[in-house]
């Protein structure tokens, strides 16, 4: 890891690259792919003609659909839980994470769903039936995925919470998506 102390004590911006143990992999029949993104940027991929991948900075990554529709608005966080605290999909320096500890977790795991039916579905167990939400998770999830965040850099100079908990200023990343097979 780099460190890089600006003029004032206050302003302190780290790099960080991906150690060894932890390198992208890309399983057979996956869709793989590697990105950037810049604080305040959006990094976008279509995946199928339905589905695009999109990381947000500062926020996080998601799975979404392709087509607007008022009655879905498909998200991957239904599928991650905790749902009302810090998840995977998250890379926003929030709750109680500093943007050193953001940019570290690596590799993300997740789950999303992939139609408005499925997310409803699982949405609405969410808010009604938590035991039974957990034990139709992985039949209404059915795709899942892995993020690696490869190289990055973070700031102190500011930040969505506070200084403390800091910004992370770009980063680098691999996704490997794997998606149901059709029936």
């Amino acid at each position: 890891m780099l460190g890089i102390l600006a003029t004032s004590a206050q302003i302190v911006t780290k790099r960080r690259r991906v150690p060894e143990t932890a390198k992208p992999e890309c399983a057979k029949g996956a869709i793989c792919f590697a990105g950037e993104v810049r604080e305040g940027g959006e990094f976008r991929r279509p995946l199928t003609p339905d589905l695009d991948f999109v990381l947000d900075l500062p926020g996080g990554f998601d799975v979404v659909s392709r087509h607007v529709d008022p009655n879905c608005k498909l998200s991957a966080w239904v599928a991650n839980p905790p749902l009302r605290a810090h998840h995977e999909t998250e890379i926003d320096a929030a709750y109680d994470w500093t943007a050193e500890q953001e940019v570290e977790d690596s590799t993300r795991e997740f789950r999303f769903t992939t139609n408005c039916a499925d997310f409803n579905s699982l949405f609405n167990l969410s808010e009604t039936d938590a035991g039974k939400y957990l034990a139709e998770l992985q039949s209404l999830a059915k795709g899942h995925g892995r993020l690696w965040i490869t190289d990055s850099k973070v700031s102190h100079s500011h930040g969505n919470i506070s200084p403390e908990n800091g910004a992370v200023e770009w980063i680098k990343f691999s996704v490997e998506i794997k998606l149901p097979s059709p029936n």
